[in-house]
């Protein structure tokens, strides 16, 4: 099951960081409020399939301007994993849920 509320690690250029997740699902969708330090306050529509999910974008980060990603993530019992591939490089993100 996708849904919760997750604690993450952000793996970025700038080092780890913090920030937490709320994930909800609706049929094939997911549903992301994201808050975390360098991306602030952001709202994601992913794709799922089982307790996969996928999704492709672009958010605002302060001091790099716009990043076009696509991102892979995978819940495994309280477990998230996302990997982004983006125009600023590839990125991984962990998180427990909480």
């Amino acid at each position: 099951m996708i849904d919760g509320t997750y604690n993450l690690t952000i793996g970025t250029p700038l080092g780890t960081k913090s920030g937490t997740a709320s994930l909800r699902t609706e049929g094939n969708k997911v549903y992301a409020n994201i808050d975390a330090p360098i991306i602030g306050k952001q709202q994601a529509i992913a794709t799922a399939d089982g307790d996969t999910f996928t999704a492709a974008g672009s958010f605002k980060v302060m001091f790099a301007g716009t990043v076009d990603y696509t991102l892979k993530g995978e819940v495994a019992g309280d477990n998230l994993n996302i990997v982004i591939d983006s125009n600023k490089g590839t990125f991984n993100i962990t998180g427990v849920r909480v």
